[in-house]
This record gives C-alpha cells, sequence and structure tokens, in this order.
C-alpha cells in the first residue's frame, strides 16, 4: 500500500491502516511488527514518517516499542455494550473488530431448574440450549451458553450458527424481535471446564453474565449466560441527565471507551 497525498497527514493514514490490520487479526496481540525499514518501503514514506505512526500507536497503548527489538502489538480492549439490543458478534463488528463463533454443543434439554421462571416455563419442559465460544482477535474471550424455549426453539433446527446470528434468526424465523432485555453482571471464579476452554486456570477472577431477552409481547426468547475474564473486564457507568449509560471493555484491562450499554447475543 503506497500512502496517496492528500489532506490527511501520511503518518495519520499509516496508524489507522495499521490498527486496522490489527483489528482484523494480522498482527496478533504479542507479535512484532515488520520492521520499520520494511514499512516505510511498504507504504512509500521515509523513515521519519513511518515512526511517527508508530509513535501514535505507542501512545494509544495499541503496541509497544522496545529498543533494539522491535515493535509489538499490545492485547487491545474490545469494546462490549450493554445498552442495545444486537448480538455480541454484531457489536463487535460494529467496532470493527473481527468476532468468529465456535459451536460447542446445541442439544434439546430439560430447562435447568433455576432457569424456568427466568424463561416464563415450567421446571422440566425442554429447551433449546446452543453453547458456544467467541474468539477475538484469534483469543477464545468469551464462554456463551443459550437457552431458547419453545416454540421457539424448534424453529432454528439446521441454523448454522458459526455463520448465523441467534437473535437474526429468531426474528427472521419466528418474526420474533428482540425489545428488551435485562443484563446482570456478577463476579464468579473461573469454572475449569470454562477456563480450559478459554486457556485460563480454574480458580482466577471471572465475571457472569446473564441476560434476558423478551419480544414485544413480553414472552422470553432467550436466557444467554456468558463468562468472561475477570482481569480482562471494565465496567463503566456514565450518568448523563435522561439516564446511565453503562459499558465494558474486555482485552487487557486498560479501559477503552467502550461502547454504550444488555451483553451477549
Amino acid at each position: 500500500m503506497r500512502v496517496i497525498p492528500g489532506r490527511t497527514p501520511k503518518y495519520m493514514v499509516i496508524r489507522d491502516d495499521l490498527i486496522k490490520r490489527i483489528s482484523r487479526g494480522e498482527f496478533a496481540p504479542g507479535d512484532a511488527l515488520p520492521g520499520q525499514r520494511h514499512l516505510s518501503e511498504q507504504y512509500g514514506v521515509s523513515l521519519m514518517t513511518l515512526r511517527q505512526a508508530l509513535d501514535e500507536l505507542c501512545d494509544r497503548g495499541v503496541v509497544d516499542q522496545l529498543p533494539g527489538k522491535g515493535t509489538y502489538v499490545r492485547a487491545m480492549p474490545v469494546p462490549y455494550s450493554m445498552g442495545n439490543l444486537r448480538s455480541l458478534a454484531d457489536d463487535l463488528r460494529a467496532h470493527g473488530i473481527e468476532v468468529l463463533t465456535r459451536v460447542l454443543a446445541r442439544d434439546v434439554v430439560a430447562v435447568p431448574d433455576e432457569l424456568a421462571a427466568r424463561l416464563g416455563i415450567a421446571v422440566g419442559d425442554r429447551v433449546l440450549t446452543l453453547e458456544r465460544v467467541r474468539v477475538v482477535r484469534g483469543a477464545p474471550l468469551i464462554h456463551q451458553v443459550s437457552y431458547v424455549p419453545q416454540p421457539f426453539g424448534d424453529l432454528l433446527q439446521g441454523v448454522d450458527f458459526e455463520k448465523n446470528e441467534l437473535y437474526a434468526v429468531l426474528a427472521e424465523r419466528a418474526g420474533a424481535a428482540a425489545v428488551q432485555a435485562e443484563e446482570t453482571i456478577s463476579p464468579v471464579l473461573m469454572p475449569e471446564r470454562i477456563g480450559d476452554l478459554l486457556g485460563l486456570p480454574e480458580g482466577v477472577p471471572a465475571m457472569r453474565s446473564e441476560r434476558i431477552t423478551r419480544d414485544a409481547d413480553r414472552r422470553t426468547l432467550v436466557v444467554d449466560v456468558a463468562i468472561l475474564a475477570g482481569d480482562s473486564v471494565v465496567i463503566r457507568n456514565i450518568r448523563e441527565v435522561g439516564g446511565n449509560q453503562i459499558s465494558y471493555a474486555v482485552g487487557d484491562g486498560a479501559g477503552l471507551p467502550g461502547a454504550t450499554g444488555p451483553g451477549p447475543g
């Protein structure tokens, strides 16, 4: 890529392009960026201009410059919204962040006793369970189990949830659009099995998100239960006239401003 002269300073164009490349996963956290001479030739600029761009990235906490060793990508916090009705994946993508979904299991089971009331069904009724791991920038960050009551569960047969988002499919197949959601965040210790899936040891601090999503008739569509690493979550409450805006981020805990925000979809 050669920088085309224009109003935007060249170093800012390079800075923004490198941020996009890092967000897409071209350079993962801990990776070294190509050498400065290579990057300056790639972008068609002088070493001085290239160093301006790298200094900006360093000031923003995107990279670390280690004398004599090179420039390394830091773990960038991932905005995680709590105030809209998009799915988690769609919300991250709206921030230009690549997210992949791994489906671990899907089954129809008796509803867990503690979730029956939240789903508005009787203990012992059958629900569809969908277990997924969200992979952000190549790293598994969130474990999520979604519980879908009938008749909605039956309408989701055959759907590839590694390519399709649950809320979008519910709206398309059942005409059931999410209009209201309630989310509760609480601290927990990382369970052994989930820790293994996320590459974290059992017992480390974690956060548990439980979200109940309802349609216009106040029927519960989904109960989502997600586990996130505690040292990678920053919760922020912005108080304004007319209400609060709450957000949190997952990443290295550096606390980039999150999207305003309930949670995993």
